[in-house]
Formats: C-alpha cells, structure tokens, sequence
C-alpha cells in the first residue's frame, strides 16, 4: 500500500482554507482522508490513470455536511485539480508532504 500525504490548499467560496489530504493507494483504489476546517473527512475514489485520481467524499462543517467529487492529478509532488460541490467548482492545490507517524503506524489495539 502506498501512503503520501499533501498540505493542501482548497480555494472554496468563503477564500482559501488550509489542510492536508493523507492519500492511501492500493490496487487501483484510492482512499484516506482529507484534513479541513479542523475536521477529518474520510473519502474513497478510483486511479483513473497512473498520477490521475478520483475520490469522493463530504466536507463536514459546524454548520453542514457538503458531498463532493474531487478529480486531481500528482506530479513530481504537485497536487492540482478541482473539488465539485452544489456551491460550485473549487481549485484544489497542494504539495507534498512527509507521512504523519500516526498514518504510518498501525493503530494499537482498543484505540
């Protein structure tokens, strides 16, 4: 399985917010979870290409759950793509970044 991790930037309707997408790659699967707004959201997707993804998900708020699909392509460490949400379409940017030690390690038993 391969684990990297991005600090990303998602330029949404209320300006720029700042997080990180921890992405786990197996099998032409995709899944991990993407950091915003304090808030873990967990998502899955597809590999459509080698560098080329697809994840879907829901960005979770004090206010609301927002579904969306994200399309975003990885190369030599550089995430671009755009997140598609009933507010619109938003730029997502990032780079890459080192593997929290929590994702890297399996979680002890009763955690």
């Amino acid at each position: 399985m391969k684990k990297v991790c991005y600090t990303v930037v998602l330029q949404s309707q209320l300006g720029p917010r700042a997080g990180e997408l921890l992405l786990q790659e197996e099998a032409g699967t995709v899944s991990g979870e993407l950091c915003l707004l304090r808030r873990r959201n967990r998502f899955s997707g597809s590999v459509l290409q080698s560098g080329k993804y697809l994840i879907s998900g829901a960005l979770r708020s004090q206010v609301e759950k927002l579904p969306y699909d994200a399309i975003f392509t990885i190369h030599q460490g550089r995430l671009s793509g755009g997140m598609v949400t009933r507010y619109g379409c938003w730029d997502l940017t990032g780079v890459e970044a080192a593997v929290p030690q929590e994702a890297v390690q399996p979680a002890a038993v009763g955690e």
